[in-house]
């Protein structure tokens, strides 16, 4: 029986060597802001805070929607070098019977160490999570990378049972100081390698179940043609646009958002395994990619794209920046009038939260 790790790197492999470069992208839709983007006599933004430090919500660098659990957010922390990082469970966000439940995994100090994001897959319900850490064991080496977690409440920071490591489904060890990750398919996520200085692709394949540690069906592969750097407090958020393939990328060390053509690009060589054994570690070449924009910006870090406007949030002025995604063309910018934004994510509706890791709020962007 092939196994599905086989069948996956089978498929990406074909996507990667024959994509069709003739191949033009569907015609997109006029770009469309919220009011308070073109003009104030229409009414500026409030800011409503959700949560906060009374909710367990503390120096949160990212959040992320469920994907099939309406109105449910989840918030990350980032914890301490001791502790590990935790999440907020925020179900009924926004509403007026919003609930929030802090969880925090027995073993997060590894699995979960200073996360810097955090993405839910777009065809289950698994999440990933990535480390702002060099050694998740502290041992002064590169054992760190993304981590894959279940968001079924009876596994997620529950007690695995005797023998087993905490409630992870997965770890992958390539990345230390991954500054983000992105969701690309069912457990397998785009990640901000900054140790490395790329971006890669990283497939969990079968997850080995809560708190196992079989990791030799995974596959990276690494874009190292796309140079990246850490900015150590600030998280460098990605996302993908799925109508183009185009992922977009904050890089707040250089002062600029990125684009790359996740359906460009094939296998140069295979590289030498690091920290553990995969099925397949792969150099990537032909990349397509370029600056989307580096203009105005200071540390650029949460992002999301809705329709034909990409949103981006800089951690330095606090501003939200509207772009038109396909012109690469500023529409429009907003003042939160604080700095410390991180996470930037769109609820169904098409409204724009974030979080703030300086005064510890979740905030809703409403036209007032």
């Amino acid at each position: 029986m092939i196994k599905t790790y086989t069948i996956a790197f089978l498929v990406m492999t074909l996507l990667f060597s024959c994509k069709d470069d003739d191949t033009e992208p569907e015609p997109q839709a006029e770009s469309s802001i919220p009011a308070f983007y073109k003009s104030p006599s229409l009414g500026g933004p409030s800011f409503t805070k959700l949560a906060g430090a009374l909710n367990n919500v503390n120096n949160p660098q990212d959040l992320d929607f469920h994907p099939s659990r309406e109105n449910e957010l989840w918030v990350i922390n980032k914890g301490t070098d001791n502790s590990g990082g935790s999440t907020v469970t925020i179900t009924n966000a926004g509403l007026s019977n919003q609930k929030e439940e802090w969880r925090r995994d027995e073993n997060a100090w590894h699995f979960m160490a200073l996360p810097s994001a955090i993405s839910f897959s777009r065809d289950n319900d698994n999440f990933g999570t990535s480390a702002n850490i060099q050694d998740a064991n502290r041992n002064g080496g590169t054992f760190t990378g993304p981590t894959l977690w279940s968001s079924n409440m009876d596994v997620y920071a529950k007690d695995p049972g005797a023998g087993l490591n905490g409630s992870h489904l997965d770890m992958l060890h390539g990345s230390p100081y991954c500054m983000g990750i992105e969701s690309d398919a069912d457990n397998a996520f785009w990640v901000f390698d900054a140790y490395n200085g790329h971006i890669c692709w990283y497939d969990f394949a079968d997850d080995h179940g809560p708190g196992h540690d079989d990791h030799s069906d995974g596959v990276v592969y690494r874009y190292v043609e796309l140079e990246v750097e850490r900015e150590p407090n600030v998280p460098s958020h990605m996302v993908k646009d799925v109508s183009t393939g185009i992922l977009f990328i904050c890089d707040p060390a250089k002062s600029r958002v990125l684009w790359m053509n996740t359906l460009s690009g094939s296998i140069d060589k295979s590289l030498p395994l690091t920290n553990e054994v995969l099925v397949s570690h792969q150099e990537m070449k032909g990349l397509e990619w370029g600056v989307f924009s580096d203009i105005n910006l200071q540390k650029p870090c949460g992002i999301e794209v809705i329709g034909n406007v990409l949103y981006v949030s800089d951690n330095e002025t606090g501003e939200v920046i509207a772009y038109d995604k396909e012109l690469k063309t500023e529409l429009g910018r907003i003042d939160t009038g604080n700095e410390g934004i991180t996470g930037l994510k769109a609820d169904k509706n098409g409204q724009l939260w974030y979080v703030n890791a300086d005064d510890n709020g979740v905030y809703r962007i409403d036209q007032n």
